[in-house]
């Protein structure tokens, strides 16, 4: 079925690249998993998606389930992000403690938005395009629901998710593009103390998807090891954290990725700045820094972070809220 979409349409063409294009270049052929390779909260988004080895929060859920162990009692989190055009990204993960174990589950959309699907005139030769006389609308989107499990033992932890993603592209009584599966992470986690914590995690495992085109759709599989270093007390009133993750996606060259949380905290409130660039990834339409911060009061947490494309010439805002009681 022939259409020409208007500029919300072309935008999601646009936002999918920019999103494959945030995986740092995965292998050719890969056409799956874009939800998968962008950070999913404001936190990890401002430290540049260094977060391999950041524990203690519902973040950990997206990246390494392995950090879920230093939760002692549970975490919650939500986010939003106007993303280009018409599209936006809402993620959000609970996780809590049963007995040994820290059980999360998350789930992030990317939600390319509708627009009306527009056919070649035949009074113009085809050259100009009328709107859909039944007002047909194209919508598409990326969808991913994460479960974790991880387990801890003194400084060390383990850590798995299964994962399902849907990728989907339509019009009514039409499916132009559609694409499901099912990954697996498995990460592990050494945390000494509150002083510093280094995390590995391999990512996407599992079968390719099936789509309705019959050609098998890999997931963006990703090996991330990582270290987190207070460098001073967090228990006290400034705060300084640094991050660094090593990552090397399949079938493109590995590059590192470091990030800075800094602020200060007295009585349970204060403020924290971050930023995050990375160093070595393959060409992409997202910039290496990514620059954010939050406000701290109590057992909750607003952050706050921003990243600018390269060739669109505008940048994403992402709002989280945190609680970790």
């Amino acid at each position: 079925m022939s259409a020409v979409l208007r500029r919300a349409s072309w935008a999601a063409v646009l936002l999918v690249v920019a999103a494959r294009g945030g995986a740092r270049a995965q292998s050719t052929g890969t056409t799956a998993g874009a939800i998968l390779t962008i950070p999913a909260t404001a936190r990890s988004l401002s430290l540049g998606g260094a977060y391999t080895a950041v524990v203690g929060d519902e973040g950990n859920i997206f990246v390494n389930p392995a950090g879920l162990a230093a939760i002692r009692h549970a975490a919650l989190g939500v986010s939003y992000e106007k993303y280009l055009f018409d599209a936006y990204l809402v993620s959000g993960g609970a996780a809590f403690r049963s007995g040994r174990f820290d059980l999360g589950l998350g789930v992030q959309m990317l939600n390319f938005g509708q627009d009306t699907v527009y056919r070649p005139d035949p009074q113009f030769g085809g050259t100009r395009g009328i709107a859909d006389p039944g007002g047909a609308m194209v919508g598409a989107y990326d969808a991913a629901a994460v479960g974790s499990l991880a387990y801890g033992v003194g400084m060390f932890s383990l850590g798995a998710n299964v994962k399902y993603l849907k990728e989907h592209m339509s019009i009514p009584d039409t499916t132009l593009y559609d694409a499901s599966g099912v990954g697996f992470d498995v990460g592990g986690a050494l945390a000494i103390f509150d002083i510093a914590a280094f995390g590995v995690v391999v990512q996407n495992l599992g079968p390719q998807l099936k789509t309705n085109t019959g050609t098998p759709a890999p997931l963006p599989r990703t090996v991330r090891a990582g270290f987190a270093l207070n460098v001073v007390d967090p228990q006290g009133m400034p705060r300084l954290l640094l991050v660094g993750d090593w990552v090397s996606p399949r079938g493109a060259k590995a590059y590192w990725v470091f990030g800075v949380e800094a602020g200060f905290v007295a009585g349970g409130v204060g403020l924290v700045g971050r930023a995050g660039i990375a160093t070595g990834q393959a060409p992409s339409d997202r910039k290496s820094l990514a620059l954010g911060g939050g406000i701290v009061y109590h057992n909750l947490r607003l952050d706050y972070a921003y990243q600018g494309f390269n060739t669109l010439g505008t940048g994403t805002q992402r709002f989280g809220l945190r609680w970790l009681p």
